[in-house]
């Protein structure tokens, strides 16, 4: 029957009688579902109990897979991030190699400092004698030549470009090192092919550096073999031992990320130890404001220098020629200045659009160890 209405239109509320007649329905029907579950079915019943927590079990699985999914894809290596909980830590024989950016699984685009359009300013040191580098290593004689100035050195701006992230897409790797140089290139370890792509970089005349991979804040993963905050002395000491034979001929290392790991004293003392033993430099890539690398590898002799200007932060062309002008100025103001880029699209067209005019501006393109030079005034 339908309730009937007031004046305003509204239905009226159910009486007590109605309301007892729903109650009475409601408890008659769970003592009925009680004395079946209880009577007769309790086998069907229990079935379909078990059907429907083994459903739930797939279910949770399954939506567990998915949520983890995305954080699987980002990483290379999911593994490590047990090791940070403290699973057993093994390291491969050998880094694995990659033919392209591509073949990595989910290998992120991240932000490479923490205020990466922040222009970092500095003054020429005092003049020093330069260390003492290890003699009998082939990367130390190569530091002393390439890092011996040209004709124009002492009396123009010097800028150092240095290219991240070589190796991993070959044909933009090939096209960094076939820039009018002297480019500085920072091969990644976990390349393929590295040696032969260091060996034809080093051929164009071009400077070579080891872009060793650190821990990043967040949950960008910085590749095989990364140096973590958590391992011990002797994993990291392993891994940069495996880093640092995996091609020759570079000048020095440079931190790939490293946000959170370039901010921590102990792991950066062995890393600039191992450095120091074979005649290496450290530029500084400047991921964090709180970054004591600069500093740890002065206390302990290793030559060093750091990050002036991110030329690529922001992909866009427009932006790297700013940054490219920014280049400049800083170079006009201090005598010397440091751009890290990557073989980006935009930054190779940039670059290749800005080298040859450098000469004219009255700039010398410099390698990175050119700079170092003159900013410890070792020239």
């Amino acid at each position: 029957m339908a309730s009937k209405k007031n004046r305003s239109g509204k239905a009226n509320r159910k009486s007590p009688k109605t309301r007892a007649s729903v109650r009475e329905r409601l408890e008659a029907r769970f003592l009925a579902l009680r004395a079946w579950v209880r009577a007769r079915h309790w086998p069907t019943v229990a079935a379909v109990a078990a059907v429907l927590f083994l459903m739930s079990l797939v279910g949770g699985y399954w939506l567990a897979q998915r949520i983890d999914r995305g954080d699987r894809d980002r990483l290379v290596h999911d593994t490590l991030q047990d090791m940070k909980r403290g699973g057993a830590q093994q390291t491969p024989a050998a880094p694995p190699k990659y033919a392209s950016i591509d073949q990595i699984p989910g290998f992120p685009k991240y932000k490479e400092a923490d205020h990466p359009l922040a222009t970092i300013e500095e003054k020429p040191r005092p003049r020093s004698q330069p260390p003492q580098l290890a003699a009998a290593s082939a990367t130390s004689a190569m530091w002393r030549r390439n890092a011996v100035p040209f004709a124009d050195l002492h009396t123009r701006p010097l800028i150092a470009i240095v290219i991240d992230d070589v190796g991993l897409d070959r044909p933009h790797s090939k096209r960094a090192w076939e820039l009018p140089g002297p480019i500085t290139l920072s091969f990644l370890p976990y390349a393929k092919d590295l040696r032969e792509q260091a060996r034809a970089a080093h051929a164009r005349g071009q400077e070579l550096m080891l872009h060793l991979p650190m821990e990043p804040m967040g949950r960008a993963d910085p590749g095989p073999g990364a140096l973590l905050v958590s391992l011990g002395e002797s994993e990291l000491r392993q891994r940069v031992t495996t880093a640092l034979d995996s091609f020759d001929g570079y000048v020095g290392v440079n931190n790939h990320m490293g946000s959170r790991f370039t901010a921590n004293k102990p792991g950066m003392e062995t890393a600039m130890r191992l450095f120091k033993a074979r005649g290496l430099m450290f530029l500084d890539s400047r991921t964090t404001a709180q970054t004591v690398a600069e500093q740890t590898a002065q206390e302990l002799g290793v030559p060093t220098m750091q990050r002036n200007v991110f030329l690529d932060d922001d992909e866009a062309i427009d932006q790297v020629r700013r940054r490219l002008a920014e280049t400049e100025a800083v170079a006009r103001r201090q005598g010397f200045v440091v751009a890290i880029g990557h073989p980006h699209e935009a930054t190779l067209q940039a670059l290749a659009e800005w080298l040859p005019g450098l000469q004219a501006k009255g700039f010398a393109l410099a390698p990175a160890t050119a700079v170092l030079r003159k900013r410890n005034g070792w020239d």
